[in-house]
């Protein structure tokens, strides 16, 4: 209660924040546009997901019900706030998202201060509803840092975007400060064809905070059965390469992400996955690009889209015989209705080598998610 308490507490004082001290300075008209979307489904998973080892599991999850507030504040601002409620078996989870105020100048320069999400990796930036799979890939939730608070400028032009940017964050009771940057660059870019290209670096000051990579294997409400060695750590180096090809109906994805830990002891600790995505329409349609990124599918037809998708992922979290080494591999189906509502359904075959925690490291898993956008 206490908590939630303080997070309608924060929403409030951000809201006005955001609305009034732009309008004293600008004086400029205010466009309010309100949306967001729900995301509902049914996770199966076998004993790989479980700690405890129970061969069928079956959950209703919630993945996330998000409200955003989009405000424009003349030509040349705009801020964003939104919240979000997830419901992960029996965890409940109430937590703020986006909230910032962000700067468009001339020449497609941006300013942007608040809480948003670090420039790294093209599976990470994009929305959830620009996905075509339940969950991203195994080595984008391993690597890829999500929101943070801080300030971050860059430039998004059609073909080429730079962006760079200090962050801070609390995880897990620890504290962290980060300079993260993103380069891309789209040498090839038509109607039928975009070849795009990117890398992204981060440099993190973990404080002597307990770091451990935790994952649930691409299935929300499983088990986090996919783990590193746990230390104290000094810093941090992450570094990502990604590249992506939209031909026409096709496109393949590839993105990896390699992580060096120094310890309190002084000592070198390396991580390191990479994953590889393909996706075919059924149907006539085809993906978009903009600044760096995808964007969401605008089926042609009004009995929408079908898309087949195929995934491999693999994270290596082992260094002096410790952690796990493991693997994803997904196959799946995504129809979208109009731009308002999607299916997702996933089949995912797991693996693992190293230090495991289930007591048996076998069986699969099915997802189905439900989105609707409004």
């Amino acid at each position: 209660m206490l908590a939630e308490l303080k997070w309608a507490l924060l929403v409030i004082s951000l809201t006005l924040a955001f609305t009034l001290q732009p309008l004293l300075v600008l004086a400029s008209p205010l466009e309010a546009e309100l949306g967001g979307y729900v995301a509902a489904g049914v996770d199966h998973y076998g004993a790989f997901y479980d700690e405890d080892g129970e061969r069928s599991t079956t959950r209703g999850v919630l993945r996330n019900a998000k409200l955003e507030l989009e405000l424009a504040l003349g030509e040349r601002w705009e801020a964003e706030l939104d919240g979000s409620y997830k419901i992960e078996g029996d965890k409940k989870e109430l937590d703020l998202g986006d909230a910032y105020l962000l700067y468009d100048g001339e020449s497609r320069f941006e300013a942007q201060i608040g809480r948003f999400k670090e420039p790294f990796g093209l599976e990470r930036l994009a929305s959830y509803t620009s996905l075509n799979t339940s969950e991203r890939s195994l080595v984008t939730s391993a690597f890829a840092p999500g929101r943070s608070t801080g300030f971050m400028a860059g430039q998004y032009r059609k073909r080429g975007t730079w962006s760079l940017g200090l962050f801070t964050d609390e995880p897990d009771g620890g504290s962290t400060h980060a300079i993260t940057a993103r380069l891309t660059r789209a040498p090839i870019r038509s109607e039928s064809q975009t070849l795009h290209l990117g890398a992204a670096a981060s440099y993190r000051d973990l404080g002597d905070s307990r770091f451990q990579i935790k994952d649930e294997g691409e299935v929300f409400s499983a088990d986090n059965v996919i783990r590193s060695p746990r230390f104290e750590a000094r810093d941090a180096w992450l570094a990502g390469l990604e590249a992506a090809w939209l031909y026409h109906r096709l496109t393949l994805v590839a993105e990896a992400m390699a992580q060096n830990v120094r310890r309190t002891d002084g000592s070198r600790w390396q991580f390191g996955g990479a994953y590889l995505q393909a996706g075919v329409f059924l149907t006539d349609d085809q993906r978009h690009y903009s600044r760096g990124e995808f964007d969401r599918i605008e089926p042609r037809h009004r009995a929408g889209a079908l898309e087949l998708v195929a995934r491999y992922s693999a994270v290596d979290l082992r260094d002096r015989n410790l952690g796990a080494e493991a693997s994803v591999t997904l196959l799946g189906i995504a129809w979208y209705l109009g731009e308002l509502f999607q299916l997702r359904l996933n089949y995912l075959m797991p693996d693992i080598r190293g230090n495991t925690l289930m007591a048996a490291p076998d069986g699969d898993a099915v997802t189905l998610r439900a989105v609707l956008r409004f």
